[in-house]
C-alpha cells in the first residue's frame, strides 16, 4: 500500500513538473546547437543572456516546485541528456557556480549529482514505469529522443 501511495504521488509530481521539464530540455538543446560556432567569450555572454532571459521567463514556476518536484525535475534531466544538473550547469555556468547551486540544492534536500538509474533506485524505477505507462496511454507526449535511453545494470 506504501508503494501504491508513493507511486501515485509521484505521478502527481510528474504531471506538474513534465511540461517544465520539457521546455528546460528543449531549451538546453538549442543552447548546446547555438553554442557550437561560438569561441569561449562569446559562449559566456551568450549563456548569460539566455540565462536571464529565461529567469525572467521561468522562475516563479521554478520556484514554486516542491522539494519532491525538483527531485523528479534533476531525474529527468539527467535521463534525458545523459548528464547530471550538476555537469550541465558546470558546462554552461563553470565550476563555482555548479558548486554554488549544488549548495543550495542540497540545502532543499536536491542533489544535483544524483544520477537516474531504474535499476538500482526505486524511485527513479516508479519514474520509469510513471514515463512509459504515461506515454503509451497518450496523457503525456514523449520528448524527442525519449526511447533513446539506456541504463547498464
Amino acid at each position: 500500500q506504501l508503494d501504491r501511495n508513493y507511486y501515485y504521488f509521484l505521478n502527481k509530481k510528474l504531471y506538474r513538473v513534465y511540461p517544465l521539464f520539457v521546455t528546460a530540455l528543449q531549451q538546453y538543446r538549442d543552447i548546446q546547437k547555438d553554442m557550437n560556432d561560438l569561441d569561449s567569450k562569446a559562449k559566456r555572454k551568450y549563456v548569460r543572456e539566455r540565462q536571464n532571459m529565461l529567469a525572467e521567463q521561468y522562475e516563479k514556476q521554478l520556484r514554486d516546485l516542491t522539494t519532491t518536484e525538483g527531485q523528479v525535475f534533476a531525474k529527468l534531466m539527467n535521463r534525458a541528456t545523459g548528464k547530471n544538473v550538476y555537469e550541465i550547469i558546470k558546462e554552461l555556468r563553470g565550476g563555482f557556480s555548479a558548486f554554488w547551486w549544488n549548495l543550495k540544492g542540497k540545502m532543499a534536500d536536491i542533489n544535483l549529482k544524483d544520477e537516474y538509474n531504474p535499476h538500482k533506485n526505486r524511485t527513479d524505477e516508479f519514474l520509469e514505469s510513471l514515463l512509459q505507462s504515461n506515454w503509451n496511454s497518450g496523457y503525456l507526449q514523449p520528448y524527442p529522443g525519449a526511447n533513446q535511453f539506456r541504463v547498464s545494470r
